[in-house]
């Protein structure tokens, strides 16, 4: 379609010039073992201009000077061409011109016109962005550059080309990033596309359904977006979005969303760089408030020099490791460097050496003798922080490996369970039970509000300026300011960030699921940025849960060396007078002086509690 060589074809061949005369005799005897007398009588004449006519077809004539082993001579790579699209064809149907060896100047100044075959795509191409000149030779492809890496010969049907390879030929230019700069092209499409559920689906998963650059940028015929005639202009993105077999009833919001290429459009949208911005500086500081707690949990934990925790110190300073590679593999996969893997192994080595520790040390003699036990859950309470519990669990599980399909292990996981297809089912029906808990829950608590007469005496999770008083007590005492850590009543602060976390996350993760389970509805009634906005609070309010769980939940519920290694609380309702002495000592007080030492009896409003509590 264009005259001009790509600067990487060049590489393929060497310049035309008069063979050597060891090359003729070479060349001479080959033709002879091919039939080709009219090229040896040519060479025996001297070279002389149209010395002799070549016969059409025997293209091994051909091959007897332009062999990779005949030097003087233009190489042609004879295997890539035998096993390419033009397989069939011989030399001259390409370059008719040449007529006789050897070949005359102006035999060579005529090249090979893939249009001449080819018209229709040649036409679509001479009008596309991919036919301006060039400001540095090379940087526009060529049909040669796309169908044959550069070789003239070795062409390779776009048709035989499976989808991922051809999203490798777009990419393979449009990813260089000084190369697109000098045309005034964003290179960040390419990684924007890869994140995309189209990239991932795709290069991650083989799902080969979704679509790629030529669905939407068509061929040969590819149009800058803001050319009217564009596909993806505005006035033509809905029609390119709702094609068979893609977004049937796409309209213009749904397909100017931005969705499939999320980097792009938040580089273009302030809402959503504000939105990105505030739930990774939330996940931030959250999570490294968090981490500090726990850590300086554990500190006193191991090296404090009150009670020793239940466990043991030996199991705290193992649990303490764990936690700190915790902290490293967290970090390695912040900054995306290597070693994620075996940090992650090593954290639950310690964590496995610290439940066999614990099985095997010598039990105090106190712990064989029952305890009175105080009802903390009703029945109704622990069905739903267990339904609660498996559906973020099926969540997680069916979620990450999309979120984060380059961890290998996690994208063997949604393979092992079926792929996508059937992790989608998954996730929607966790998704569904989730909501039920949810609204479960909350018409509970309104039952128990009209109970207390429409007081807040039923809202027991509600925070009151004690709380603050605990949490600023507890740093101290955490620093060594103080020497003794602030009693807590029937929830302490711990429990209630738990849980009015799930009251922040649960609307969000519900309404922005339920957007992107139904995109093409919400994405063509909410504004153009709608679905994107949606895409970002789901996606990033999920990693925050998640780790939210992970580091803070799991630590006060399992890994805390005072519960370790699991609080049965969520499972029987009751914790035993020990644990209530040590985790909510006002609360007993107050019971026991209510009901009499010894009773074992819960209080009168017990099932005033709600689930999800970390430490009961």
């Amino acid at each position: 379609m264009r005259g001009r060589p790509h600067p990487e074809e060049q590489a393929t061949v060497r310049r035309l010039g008069r063979p050597s005369t060891p090359g003729l005799i070479l060349a001479s005897l080959c033709a002879l073992a091919a039939g080709g007398g009219a090229l040896l009588f040519s060479a025996a004449a001297g070279g002389q201009a149209g010395g002799g006519a070549i016969p059409r077809e025997d293209v091994e004539a051909c091959m007897a000077c332009h062999s990779a082993d005949v030097d003087g001579a233009r190489a042609v790579n004879h295997a890539g061409l035998k096993g390419s699209a033009h397989k069939e064809l011989v030399c001259q149907d390409c370059h008719s011109s040449i007529t006789a060896a050897p070949h005359t100047p102006a035999m060579v100044k005529e090249k090979a016109s893939c249009g001449a075959c080819h018209n229709d795509a040649a036409e679509a191409f001479r009008k596309s962005t991919h036919s301006r000149e060039d400001y540095v030779p090379g940087d526009h492809p060529t049909c040669i550059f796309c169908h044959g890496s550069g070789d003239p010969h070795a062409i390779t049907a776009g048709s035989k080309w499976t989808r991922q390879q051809k999203v490798q030929v777009c990419t393979q230019c449009h990813e260089q990033r000084e190369r697109m700069g000098r045309y005034k092209v964003d290179p960040d499409a390419v990684a924007s596309y890869k994140e995309s559920f189209h990239g991932k689906a795709l290069l991650r998963f083989n799902d080969l359904r979704v679509a790629i650059c030529t669905d939407c940028h068509l061929h040969h015929d590819v149009l800058s977006p803001s050319h009217p005639a564009s596909t993806t202009h505005r006035n033509n993105a809905a029609k390119t979005c709702s094609q068979q077999g893609c977004h049937p009833g796409a309209r213009v919001n749904f397909a100017m969303s931005g969705a499939n290429h999320l980097r792009l459009k938040v580089k273009d949208t302030p809402a959503l760089y504000w939105e990105e911005f505030f739930f990774r500086a939330l996940t931030t500081v959250t999570i490294l408030l968090l981490l500090a707690g726990v850590a300086l949990d554990l500190r006193r934990e191991v090296f404090g020099q009150g009670r020793p925790p239940r466990a043991g110190r030996l199991v705290g300073a193992l649990i303490s490791l764990s936690f700190l590679f915790v902290v490293i593999a967290l970090t390695l996969s912040v900054l995306g460097a290597g070693g994620v893997k075996w940090t992650a192994m090593a954290a639950a080595g310690l964590i496995g050496l610290a439940v066999v520790f614990h099985l095997f040390r010598p039990r105090k003699r106190d712990e064989a003798v029952p305890q009175k036990r105080y009802q903390r859950f009703t029945l109704a309470q622990r069905i739903q922080h267990g339904l609660l519990a498996l559906s973020f669990t099926l969540l997680v599980l069916t979620g990450m490996p999309l979120r984060f399909p380059e961890v290998e292990w996690l994208r063997a996981l949604n393979l092992a369970m079926g792929g996508l297809p059937v992790s989608r089912l998954v996730h929607r029906g966790a998704a569904l039970v989730m909501i039920f808990t949810w609204i479960w829950h909350t018409v509970y608590l309104l039952y128990r509000w009209k109970q207390a007469g429409f007081t807040l005496k039923s809202m027991t999770m509600l925070p009151t300026r004690k709380d603050l008083a605990d949490v600023l007590d507890t740093a101290r005492y955490y620093l060594g300011l103080t020497a003794e850590e602030p009693k807590f009543d029937r929830f302490q602060f711990r429990e209630k960030f738990d849980y009015f976390a799930v009251y922040w996350g649960m609307p969000i993760m519900v309404l922005s699921g339920l957007v992107l389970w139904f995109p093409i509805y919400f994405g063509n009634l909410l504004p153009e940025v709608g679905l994107s906005a949606a895409l970002i609070a789901h996606s990033d309010e999920a990693v925050l849960a998640f780790l939210a769980i992970v580091l803070w939940h799991f630590y006060n519920t399992h890994f805390n060396p005072d519960s370790f290694p699991m609080s049965g609380v969520f499972l029987t309702g009751t914790m035993t007078r020990e644990e209530m002495e040590r985790e909510h000592p006002l609360e007993l007080e107050r019971l026991e002086a209510a009901e009499g030492e010894g009773t074992g009896e819960g209080p009168p409003d017990q099932e005033s509690s709600p689930p999800g509590s970390p430490r009961p």
